[in-house]
């Protein structure tokens, strides 16, 4: 009876940060947009492709969920029902990749020339950074998820240049407005990783 107390509390928690996460849009506002030459691009995701992934993912945690509360129904007689707990608990993780992906989505702002290639990025509204996309970057690697779920790819750029590392998630990727700045990315040879993980 007191493990499964725990598991309610557990969920209970995951529920309530769940609410928070989606309680952050009406802070996100809209997003300045610039209002210089089209060769200027802002690599960012609007708002919908933001709740988009939300959605999805929460209904990839409603599943694991689901599947915990089987397991648990399941393993009070069946033992051999515990193997479903690793997949549960996948699932439900994939609320938390979410969150760590959107916060550092959100943390740095990164302007492009498509016509010279300078990047600009600002990181944590303080420091601002500026390097040449053919010039400066010495390794480009991607890291991301062994698979889909609910059609969500989590994964990122790495960026190596000189004096820095920088850090793209995928979500950035899925704005048609920025397919010039990643289809440059794709002319580099890369290291693509795979993990279960992919926190950035």
């Amino acid at each position: 009876m007191i493990k499964f107390l725990i598991i309610g509390a557990l969920i209970a928690l995951l529920i309530f940060s769940i609410v928070r996460k989606l309680n952050i849009f009406k802070s996100f506002g809209t997003t300045e947009r610039l209002t210089t030459p089209s060769e200027i691009i802002e690599i960012s995701a609007p708002l919908s492709i933001y709740k988009s992934a939300v959605t999805k993912t929460l209904f990839t945690v409603g599943i694991g969920i689901i599947i915990l509360l089987i397991t648990l129904l399941l393993a009070s007689k069946f033992k051999i029902a515990l193997i479903m707990l690793p997949i549960s608990m996948y699932l439900i993780a994939q609320f938390f990749i979410l969150n760590n992906h959107i916060k550092a989505s959100r943390n740095q702002r990164i302007i492009y020339n498509k016509n010279t290639n300078e990047v600009q990025i600002e990181l944590n509204q303080s420091s601002i950074e500026k390097f040449n996309l053919l010039e400066d970057i010495k390794f480009v690697s991607e890291i991301k998820s062994v698979q889909k779920n609910n059609g969500v790819l989590f994964g990122y750029y790495k960026l190596q240049t000189h004096h820095n590392t920088y850090i793209i998630p995928y979500l950035v990727a899925q704005n048609p407005q920025t397919k010039p700045f990643f289809d440059k990315l794709q002319l580099f040879d890369r290291e693509i990783e795979t993990k279960l993980f992919p926190i950035i």
